[in-house]
């Protein structure tokens, strides 16, 4: 029979206050994130939690993770400064926190754009297959690329 192992009160109390503790802290980071972090990272990445003196940072493209890595002792050193000490710092890529300067498309505006439409987008028709192909290549050799090879060959 398995019996709990229950802890005295005292002890999750204490836990609990030090949990609150560094939710101080990571408050405390976020507000000075702009100035920690920088202008140019500080849209590209964000503090995400800090657990037994580790700040975990995600950031959302891996070159703007490469750049924190090789600058993460400035960052500590910075972070320090307003009176926070950490142990380490942890950075991650996070596919789930996007750009807010990415534009989302919508499919009727996806098949607007898409290379097939011989209408729109500078597409032609080739005058010795008959498909679809793009204006500057017809300009270019006469034909599109694939009738271009057959008689290049």
């Amino acid at each position: 029979m398995n019996k709990r192992n229950p802890h005295p009160l005292k002890n999750c109390l204490d836990n609990f206050k030090k949990s609150w503790g560094d939710l101080d802290k990571l408050s405390k980071i976020n507000e000075n994130w702009k100035d920690l972090i920088g202008l140019e990272l500080f849209q590209e990445c964000k503090p995400l939690n800090i657990e037994k003196r580790i700040l975990t940072i995600a950031v959302n493209h891996p070159q703007w993770r490469q750049a924190l890595i090789y600058n993460k002792h400035k960052l500590k050193e910075r972070i320090e400064k307003i009176g926070i000490t950490l142990n380490e710092i942890k950075i991650i890529q996070n596919y789930e926190f996007k750009n807010k300067n990415i534009q989302s498309f919508n499919a009727k505006m996806v098949w607007a754009r898409h290379p097939s439409r011989i209408h729109q987008n500078n597409i032609c028709i080739c005058t010795f297959c008959n498909s679809p192909t793009p204006e500057g290549e017809v300009k270019r050799w006469g034909k599109c690329s694939f009738c271009w090879r057959k008689i290049n060959k």
